[in-house]
C-alpha cells in the first residue's frame, strides 16, 4: 500500500485507532529503586509478567489470523549496474535509499533494494554478478534471514515475504499491518516477526501496575503519606503482535500481544526467545508454544545478547525526567532480566528526541517517510511516541533502522559503540578495558557514529557514519585496517569468507576482499538468522 491509497487509508485508520502512550509514566520510571551492584542512582524495573499473562489470555481480544498474501513478480537486472573495484565490487541499486545489513550465505549475496523501494536482489557473493531479482508489491524490504533454503524478510508495507534462495521464487507471504518496522528471526524450524494490531483493546479494564518498591533504608514516610495507599496505574493497551510461524509452511504456531513494536529484531537462543520492544519492556517467551516466561519495564534501548546465565543489554539510565539522557551496558539475570551490575553510563545525546529533531538522520528519516506515503508522520499504528519517548526517534524509516548500542560478546569480552565511542568491557567484571572515540558531530548528525560492532577471526569490525569500516585488534585497541567505502555507512556489516559486505546511505551494496579467509561467520544482522550477536572465542 503506497502513495495516495495510503494516505487516505491512515487517515480513515486514525479515527479508529488510538495513539498509545509510553509503556508506563516517567514518575513511575524513575522510582528510586533497591541498590545494584557497580550502579549509582539505578532507575527502577517494573515486573509486569502478571499483567502481560493476562492480557494474552481469552479474557481479552484475540490477533488477528485471516491474512491475506502478498506477490512477487519478477525483475530484469542490468548487469552493468555491477561495478568492480581493486579489492572487490560495488552495485549502485536504482532506489539509492539506505541499504540495510546485508545477508550472505552459501556464495550468494541477499540485498534489500532500500527503504522507498519495492526489490529485492541475489548476487553472486565474490563476484557481483546478478542471480535473480524480484519486484514487490509493498515498499520498505528488511535485512533477510536465511533458514533451510528460504530467505526471509519484512517490507515496511506490510509483508513478511518467504523467498526460494535459490531462484526468487515466493513460498509463503502475509500482509500482516502497516508498518512493519523489524526484522524477522529464524530459529527451530520457526519464523518469528512482530506487527501492529492496535485498536482492539478500546473499551477493555486492562490490568493494573503497583509502582516500583522503595529502596530499604528510604527515609521513613510522613503520617499522610502512610495514609495514602500506593496508587497503581493501568496496563497499556497493546499495539503490536508477536508472532511465530512455521519456517515451510507459513502457518501460524502462536501469536502474543506486546506494548510496542520488536526494536531490531527478537533474539532466539536455546529455548527461548527474548524481544525488547520499542517502549523499553524485555520479554522472555518460549519459543514452542510462546509461553510468556518474563516481562519487565526495563527502560531498554537495545534488542539483548544472552550469555551463559547472563544477559546484556543497553538501556536509559537517567535518573528523572529533568536530567539529560544517559546510557548504560548492564548485566542482568537471564532468567528475569533483573539488573545485577552496570559496566557503562555516559551521556546519551542520541536518545534525546529534541537533539534528534535537528539532527540529519531526522531530517532524512522524514523525507523516507514521505516517499512512502508518511507525509503526515509516522502512522498512529506503530506507536511512535513509545519509541520517540524511549530512544529518540519516531519515523518509520529510523525506526526500522534502528540498531541501538546493541552489545556484541566475543569470549568473555563485551563490545559497544555508545553514541561516539566504542567500549571494551569485561563480561564478568563488567570493567572497562579500554575505550575509543570516534570522529563526527553526533548533534549534527543524529544518531550513534557507528553501527553495533561485528566480530570473525579473532577481529572486531566497525561500520562508521565517516564512510569506513575500521578492523580493530580487540585486545589492543589498535585499528589493524581502515577500509574506506567513500560514503556514510549507519548499519552493522556482514563478513563472510574473507570479505566485508556493506550496504551504504546511499543506496549502495559495497563487497571488499580482505584476502584473509579466517575473517568470516557474521552473516546478517546479529550474526545469524537467530541475531545472537555472539562470536565464540577470539580467533575462531
Amino acid at each position: 500500500m503506497t502513495g495516495s491509497s495510503r494516505r487516505h487509508f491512515l487517515i480513515a485508520a486514525s479515527s479508529l485507532v488510538l495513539l498509545i502512550v509510553p509503556a508506563l509514566p516517567f514518575r513511575l520510571l524513575c522510582a528510586e529503586p533497591a541498590k545494584v551492584p557497580n550502579a549509582a542512582a539505578e532507575p527502577p524495573e517494573v515486573d509486569i509478567l502478571k499483567q502481560v499473562q493476562e492480557i494474552n489470555t481469552g479474557k481479552f481480544p484475540q490477533p488477528a489470523t485471516d491474512f491475506r498474501q502478498g506477490h512477487v513478480t519478477p525483475r530484469k537486472l542490468d548487469p552493468a549496474i555491477v561495478q568492480k573495484t581493486k579489492d572487490g565490487f560495488r552495485i549502485k541499486l536504482p532506489s539509492g535509499a539506505p541499504v540495510p545489513t546485508l545477508t550472505v550465505h552459501d556464495g550468494k549475496l541477499y540485498a534489500s533494494g532500500g527503504f522507498h523501494s519495492r526489490e529485492f536482489y541475489c548476487f553472486n557473493a565474490a563476484t557481483g554478478e546478478p542471480i535473480w531479482a524480484v519486484d514487490l508489491d509493498d515498499d520498505g524490504p528488511t535485512s533477510a534471514v536465511y533458514g533451510d533454503g528460504e530467505i526471509i524478510f519484512n517490507t515496511e508495507s506490510c509483508t513478511i515475504f518467504s523467498l526460494d534462495a535459490e531462484t526468487g521464487k515466493m513460498l509463503w507471504s502475509w500482509f500482516l499491518g502497516d508498518p512493519l518496522m523489524t526484522t524477522p528471526t529464524i530459529s527451530g524450524g520457526r519464523v518469528y516477526t512482530s506487527y501492529p494490531a492496535a485498536g482492539r483493546f478500546a473499551g477493555q479494564k486492562l490490568p493494573e501496575i503497583e509502582p516500583a518498591a522503595k529502596p530499604a533504608g528510604q527515609a521513613a514516610p510522613k503520617q499522610s503519606e502512610k495514609e495514602q495507599p500506593a496508587k497503581t496505574v493501568p496496563m497499556p493497551a497493546p499495539t503490536h503482535v508477536l508472532a511465530c510461524f512455521d519456517l515451510k509452511t507459513g502457518k501460524i504456531l502462536w501469536q502474543r500481544w506486546i506494548d510496542s513494536d520488536v526494536m531490531s529484531a527478537p533474539v532466539a537462543v536455546d529455548n527461548d526467545l527474548y524481544v525488547a520492544s520499542f517502549s523499553g519492556t524485555l520479554y522472555r517467551f518460549r519459543q514452542a508454544d510462546g509461553v510468556i516466561l518474563s516481562a519487565k519495564q526495563a527502560r531498554a534501548t537495545s534488542a539483548p545478547i544472552v550469555v551463559g546465565k547472563d544477559i546484556f543489554f543497553t538501556r536509559r539510565a537517567e535518573d528523572s525526567p529533568a536530567m539529560k539522557p544517559e546510557e548504560a551496558m548492564v548485566r542482568g539475570d537471564r532468567e528475569t532480566s533483573k539488573v545485577q551490575s552496570e559496566a557503562v553510563r555516559k551521556a546519551a545525546p542520541h536518545l534525546d528526541a529534541r537533539v534528534q529533531a535537528g539532527g540529519q538522520l531526522s531530517i532524512s528519516g522524514t523525507v523516507l517517510d514521505a516517499s512512502n506515503g508518511f507525509a503526515a508522520g509516522a502512522p498512529v499504528a506503530a506507536n511512535a511516541g513509545a519509541a520517540t519517548f524511549n530512544i529518540g526517534k519516531g519515523s518509520v524509516s529510523t525506526l526500522q533502522a534502528h540498531q541501538g548500542s546493541r552489545v556484541l560478546n566475543v569470549g568473555n569480552t563485551n563490545f559497544s559503540c555508545i553514541g561516539d565511542e566504542l567500549f571494551c568491557t569485561d563480561a564478568v567484571s563488567c570493567k572497562v578495558a579500554w575505550s575509543m572515540k570516534l570522529e563526527g558531530d553526533m548533534a549534527k548528525e543524529g544518531g550513534a557514529l557507528a553501527a553495533p560492532p561485528a566480530a570473525a577471526g579473532g577481529q572486531i569490525f566497525l561500520a562508521t557514519l565517516k564512510g569506513d569500516v575500521l578492523q580493530l585488534e580487540p585486545g589492543k585497541k589498535s585499528i589493524t585496517h581502515r577500509y574506506p567505502v567513500g560514503t556514510a555507512l549507519r548499519f552493522q556489516p556482514t563478513i563472510q569468507d574473507g570479505r566485508i559486505y556493506v550496504g551504504t546511505q546511499d543506496g549502495q551494496v559495497v563487497c571488499i576482499d580482505t584476502g584473509d579467509k579466517k575473517l568470516t561467520g557474521w552473516s546478517t544482522w546479529g550474526g545469524n538468522s537467530a541475531h545472537t550477536g555472539i562470536r565464540g572465542e577470539p580467533g575462531k
